[in-house]
């Protein structure tokens, strides 16, 4: 660690926006001086005036201030700087470590095509470099010359790098190069050495693409005497190709994703994540990041940039973010959300789960914005259609008109539900036909909650526009279908399931992870099951139908709250509903006291339970029978004396703790 103060930069060319590697290399410089209490500095590099774009200019600094990397004091724009560059220059010359060269463009085509004729490296001639400098040497007519620095001829300059290592270049291979074009402009590599030492950058973090730059800007350094500053060169982002990431991979740029609804602490935590690690450490906050980071912290192979990891990271910050930011979020990149703020803030905790982008939130509260008559998709127009469904809403619309008790989801269910009892139907004919009408939907959030959400009157006049027939209907949409990923959990078609090792441990056979809620709903058919979409790090949340009715109430068993799902068992009807797994419960002998267990703190959404000592891979996904393997493994399952989940007194445990019951020691667990 140099004993100079700490000083980065980040120096972005404005050609273009401020695309994800840029950002990630900004983030890094950022947190670097941050950590060590130093200062983080942008410099525009404007030099070049035929690629310049200032409106790209000002996309990177608003890309900046939208990824949260803010930098000390002014911008400098290199620019501007011109003439302390050409002043560097002709110190050069003046010292003879440069010479002006006066070399045409048709003279140094045709030594590199001889070169590339004998299959040896292009190298400018020392007996060129002889030429110009002789005393007696007399300057062409006419003619501007070039400067080129004098590079050392044996040897090897090299480094050591911060994040690759120890690096040495022949400088056999490095080129006397141009440091000063012939209208008096800087090259690159002359106004990048003396920005940074008037700076005074301590440390360069940049990509491995300059890693070849880098002995040349040393030269540089060496001829004027100053110390140059230590390197660190992290790998390049490639797509989930394996090749450079670019546009054919999707967004690329910093401000496209602020477009596409992620939010900023969700892409810093990401991109810190590409390359760089602490630990087994997923997410953490930016505060975390500062207090960690350090360049022995990168690794040297390239990252893939994961669009779905991203977008499961976004999913966790915006379950984190409060009423009003979220709002204010939705109404900024959604003007139309605006009038329905209030609506919004008392949905806020039903839409958070359902989305993982702000733009899939917006979609998940259309059943508040939409305007009326809202359009019905293709499945949810059928609900509406019968005269069955018909004499149903007209029911309702009779009751909610001369209803005039509180207006509470918690108010409003024991009404509707002594209308089923009355009426001699069951909840699920009475939820199917509300659903579609008032959320124009088969899917939404629990049918008393969008009652009170969306309030008495447009309630009445939603279900009024369906049996008036005034509905549109939408198109299903059309999915994209991807090509599933090939892993050992997966098992190719014609070929039979995997088979346990013989001395495997019937725990590791199946596949036990932490879940979230992301939807709960109640079983339309069933008083004691409560049905829920579970995400548990796959493509799609599972489906999955629980006997907790009588244990949990709806406050309870709410969108947000992790458990413990097994992944792997052959899906099953329960009360006509497919169930694609089962949450693990503690339960007292008599089953009449049941409790969800607790998964700690920091626990991966998707990340599989294990037992220390314990291994094993498990079967395939919907594969294994409740009656074979499953009793065998619940027989040995309980809670200790300490409330700890245990098989065969052995702790169940997360990356992040045991799994618990809240308050039942010594219990069964199934």
């Amino acid at each position: 660690m140099s004993s100079r103060p700490v000083v980065t930069r980040f120096a972005p060319s404005p050609t273009g926006y401020l695309h994800i590697g840029g950002g990630r290399t900004a983030l890094f410089n950022y947190l670097f001086a941050r950590h060590f209490g130093g200062k983080f500095l942008l410099r525009i590099e404007d030099t070049d005036a035929e690629r310049h774009d200032e409106e790209a200019a000002k996309a990177i600094i608003k890309g900046m201030e939208w990824l949260g990397v803010q930098h000390d004091g002014e911008i400098v724009r290199q620019s501007s700087r011109k003439a302390r560059h050409a002043e560097v220059a002709h110190e050069l010359l003046k010292q003879g470590k440069a010479f002006k060269c006066y070399c045409s463009k048709e003279e140094l085509e045709a030594l590199r095509a001889e070169a590339e004729k004998n299959k040896v490296p292009f190298r400018y001639p020392r007996s060129l470099v002889e030429k110009y400098c002789a005393p007696d040497f007399t300057p062409p007519e006419g003619v501007e010359p070039v400067v080129r620095i004098r590079t050392d001829e044996e040897g090897s300059t090299g480094w050591d790098d911060q994040v690759q290592g120890r690096i040495d270049f022949p400088n056999k291979d490095v080129d006397d190069f141009i440091i000063l074009r012939a209208d008096g402009s800087p090259t690159y590599l002359l106004a990048v050495v003396v920005d940074d030492h008037d700076m005074e950058i301590s440390h360069v973090i940049r990509g491995s693409d300059h890693i070849s730059n880098t002995p040349r800007q040393i030269q540089i350094y060496r001829a004027m005497g100053w110390t140059p500053p230590e390197f660190g060169h992290i790998p390049l982002i490639h797509g989930p190709d394996g090749q450079k990431l670019s546009k054919r991979h999707g967004a690329t740029g910093v401000e496209q994703y602020e477009a596409l609804g992620y939010l900023p602490e969700a892409m810093r935590n990401y991109l810190c994540r590409l390359s760089w690690s602490h630990g087994n450490d997923e997410i953490f906050s930016t505060e975390q990041a500062i207090e960690w980071f350090g360049l022995d912290g990168c690794s040297k192979g390239a990252s893939c940039f994961d669009f779905d990891k991203l977008k499961d990271l976004n999913a966790h910050y915006i379950k984190e973010c409060d009423k009003t930011r979220i709002r204010e979020l939705g109404i900024r990149l959604y003007p139309e959300l605006a009038p329905f703020a209030e609506k919004l803030d008392l949905a806020v905790d039903m839409l958070k789960p359902r989305a993982k982008t702000m733009g899939e939130y917006r979609d998940a509260a259309y059943f508040i914005w939409a305007p009326r008559p809202i359009d019905l998709e293709e499945k949810a127009a059928k609900n509406v259609q019968s005269e069955q469904q018909k004499q149903t809403m007209t029911d309702v619309i009779a009751l909610l008109e001369a209803y005039a008790g509180a207006w509470t989801a918690e108010a409003l269910e024991p009404v509707l539900v002594k209308m089923t009892e009355d009426k001699g139907i069951k909840l699920g004919q009475l939820a199917q036909p509300l659903r579609a009408a008032l959320t124009g939907s088969n899917a939404s959030p629990g049918i008393y909650e969008v009652l009170w959400v969306l309030g008495k009157d447009e309630c009445i006049a939603r279900l009024q526009d369906a049996l008036a027939g005034k509905n549109s209907v939408k198109a299903a949409a059309i999915k994209e279908e991807k090509p599933a990923p090939k892993d050992k959990g997966k098992q190719e078609k014609g070929t039979k399931p995997a088979a346990a090792a013989a001395d495997q441990a019937d725990f590791t056979k199946l596949d036990i992870k932490v879940g979230l809620l992301t939807k709960t709903w109640h079983h339309p058919e069933s008083e004691k099951l409560w049905c829920e979409e579970i995400d548990v790090g796959e493509a799609q949340p599972r489906q999955v139908c629980s006997g907790l009715r009588a244990f949990y109430s709806a406050e309870q068993f709410k969108p947000g709250r992790k458990v413990l799902v097994v992944c792997n068992l052959k899906p099953a009807k329960m009360g006509g509903v497919e169930s694609a797994g089962m949450v693990l419960c503690a339960a007292n002998a008599e089953h009449t006291q049941v409790e969800l267990l607790e998964v700690p703190d920091g626990a991966q959404v998707g990340e599989r339970v294990f037992i220390s000592g314990v291994e094993g891979e498990p079967l395939p996904p919907n594969q294994v029978a409740k009656k074979s393997i499953l009793p065998k493994v619940i027989a040995d399952l309980k809670t200790s004396a300490t409330r700890e989940a245990t098989w065969q007194g052995k702790v169940i445990v997360t990356s992040a703790g045991p799994i618990t019951s809240p308050s039942m020691a010594d219990c069964p667990i199934g």
